[in-house]
């Protein structure tokens, strides 16, 4: 099957963009394609394991709960900016360079990108 990239430049907090995002990366899975989730800006809070354990229902848990082979990248400068250093990731969230957008740019048969709403 195909490559899914997706990239997220939304909060958890004020959008519904990450959930889109959640759904779309299981849907993909299921039917057989490799996701990979690049995380910048403010996205990068989709990954913070604090949000996630803080709320177990939150769409920041949802991320840390895809299949395995869903890869979530975050830009590392977008992160460390925010404090969310590789020991503050949600398992199997790590942080990545543009290097990594670009060659899912180059490998996704699709690409989706969630910026600002409305």
């Amino acid at each position: 099957m195909g490559e899914l990239g997706i990239l997220l430049f939304l909060s958890p907090f004020q959008h519904r963009a990450p959930e889109t995002a959640v759904r779309l990366a299981q849907a993909a899975v299921h039917e057989g394609h490799r996701v990979t989730v690049f995380f910048l800006g403010d996205g990068v809070y989709n990954t913070s394991r604090a949000l996630a354990d803080a709320n177990p229902d939150s769409v920041v848990r949802r991320f840390a709960d895809l299949p395995p082979d869903v890869r979530l990248v975050n830009c590392t400068t977008c992160a460390r900016a925010r404090g969310l250093v590789d020991a503050a990731l949600v398992p199997r969230a790590e942080n990545g360079t543009l290097e990594d957008l670009s060659d899912l740019l180059l490998s996704a048969d699709r690409f989706v990108t969630m910026t600002q709403e409305g």
